[in-house]
């Protein structure tokens, strides 16, 4: 046991030498929550998983918790009424289908912040895998808003597996125009998700309330492609991760066994 966690924090270790590659100047609500979004070069096909193994390498990885990531990118850029955010989110340890499960995403299109959720503040919810509510700040809390029309939100989510895990698992890919929600080129974010039958906590980055907007992420834009040495950081970043979630399902399995040959005897 000591071994393997030795392993895990070993190259975790070895991650942090590459963090300063793919972390840009921090300008976050939340200190030290930063993620680049760069330009889209690969097309997305809305199913909710990867239609190829190249389909959101172009976008910077960003693993939160033990068991989540998501990847983002934006563009092209179509004029002023026009400009597409894409988001991939991954739950790498989430095989079954509950109504509780939910994917959440917090947007200060404007930098604002505040300790609450203020009028140019939006909310999005994703509930039970086929449910999406939209919501928009009041200045004390949230309150229920228009969908946007097919032509400025796509989503669609599935379990499948993919290049960050061969087990099936869920994986939403989303899609939105930014200006009708008043999104600007930069903005603060806060992501989140939510697995029912874990029965652990909600899993945010930052993980930070979602009704704090001075406690979200910032979300800096690039206008150029991503570099290779962010996507080789990012391979090292989610080895790290695999590393430490095959760890915890081993010790859940070993401890179920033990306890199974315990019950025997």
């Amino acid at each position: 046991m000591k071994r393997t966690i030795s392993v895990a924090f070993t190259i975790a270790a070895l991650c942090s030498l590459f963090l300063p590659a793919i972390i840009a100047p921090v300008n976050a609500a939340a200190a030290g929550y930063s993620h680049m979004v760069y330009p889209l070069q690969n097309d997305v096909t809305f199913d909710g998983k990867w239609t190829g193994t190249n389909e959101w390498t172009d976008g910077e990885l960003t693993p939160f918790g033990t068991t989540a990531l998501f990847v983002s990118k934006w563009g092209p850029f179509v004029d002023a009424s026009t400009v597409p955010q894409y988001f991939l989110v991954e739950i790498l340890n989430d095989n079954t289908n509950d109504q509780g499960d939910y994917w959440q995403f917090c947007f200060d299109g404007d930098m604002s912040g505040g300790a609450t959720p203020q009028g140019g503040d939006v909310r999005i919810d994703i509930a039970g895998h086929n449910n999406v509510t939209f919501y928009q700040g009041t200045g004390t809390g949230w309150a229920p808003m228009a969908t946007p029309g097919a032509g400025d939100f796509q989503w669609s989510n599935s379990m499948s597996t993919s290049p960050y895990s061969s087990a099936s698992h869920w994986i939403l890919e989303l899609r939105f125009n930014k200006p009708p929600l008043s999104i600007g080129p930069q903005y603060w974010a806060r992501v989140a998700v939510f697995d029912a039958s874990s029965g652990a906590v909600v899993k945010s980055w930052p993980p930070t309330s979602r009704d704090v907007p001075s406690d979200w992420g910032d979300f800096p834009y690039s206008s150029t492609a991503i570099p290779e040495s962010s996507s080789f950081s990012a391979v090292l970043l989610l080895s790290s991760v695999a590393v430490l979630v095959g760890y915890f399902f081993f010790r859940k399995k070993k401890i179920g066994n033990l306890a199974n040959n315990r019950l025997v005897r």
